[in-house]
């Protein structure tokens, strides 16, 4: 069973995590009030997952975050307000997501997130991209959220990928794609139709369209692509895009 780590000042909202989670039974669990507690249990145990409070009695800036990522941790935090410097404060961190804390009813959204990132665990994403740079950082963001990647750049590849690996449930797909000596030029547009050709009709697809081109995205859409991000897009829109599409295959 996961274990999850709480790090939460408010006796209420202790309360409420507590009596939530032995209802629901998915996870073992800690619950401490002070970053010197955690910082004990986090010295003891090894956690997959927390939810912390940005400001602590004994660490008022956040430096509980800092903890956790040091121990290979992103949290789902709990903090009084969202803004912009807020935002900036934190852009390095590894951070699931930030929730109101005057909201208590949040706890039980806080606890869907966390069983959904344990089933991440499960689903693989293929990502196809031409640049190793953009790959590496499309990687980074969804083993954040627990994903298994694979990523590929050329729609060769990516197609021997998808032969193999039947938990592949998502596709991210660039249109420029690297070109095999030899072979065909594929590239993004004509491996989404080569994919549903497959009869992958359950794999989703979210095509990478440059801002620039106004009917690249109608195209891959067209092809069969089931969403599609462009290049310019926060981190916060790419999660949405990914969980709605995930929300679909599931």
């Amino acid at each position: 069973m996961a274990k999850l780590l709480i790090v939460e000042e408010s006796m209420i909202l202790c309360g409420i995590f507590k009596r939530l989670i032995d209802q629901d039974g998915t996870f073992r669990y800690d619950i401490v009030r002070t970053y010197e507690e955690a910082k004990e249990c986090l010295g003891r145990y090894r956690y997959e997952f927390a939810v912390a409070s940005r400001s602590l009695p004994d660490a008022k800036q956040g430096e509980v975050i800092a903890l956790l990522n040091k121990h290979n941790i992103a949290p789902i935090v709990y903090t009084d307000v969202i803004d912009e410097s807020f935002m900036d404060s934190f852009e390095s961190a590894n951070v699931i997501e930030y929730v109101l804390r005057h909201r208590y009813d949040n706890v039980k959204y806080v606890l869907s997130k966390l069983k959904e990132l344990k089933a991440n665990k499960k689903r693989t994403v293929l990502v196809a991209h031409q640049s190793e740079i953009y790959r590496r950082y499309l990687k980074q963001n969804l083993i954040l959220h627990n994903f298994k990647v694979i990523m590929v750049d050329s729609a060769y590849e990516a197609i021997q990928q998808l032969e193999v690996h039947s938990d592949i449930c998502l596709m991210i797909v660039n249109n420029e794609l690297a070109q095999v000596p030899g072979l065909e030029d594929v590239d993004g547009l004509e491996l989404v139709r080569r994919v549903r050709k497959m009869k992958k009709d359950e794999l989703k697809i979210i095509a990478l369209a440059d801002d620039t081109d106004l009917y690249l995205t109608s195209f891959f859409l067209n092809e069969g692509a089931d969403d599609y991000l462009l290049s310019q897009h926060s981190r916060d829109e790419f999660y949405i895009r990914i969980y709605q599409n995930i929300k679909e295959y599931s």
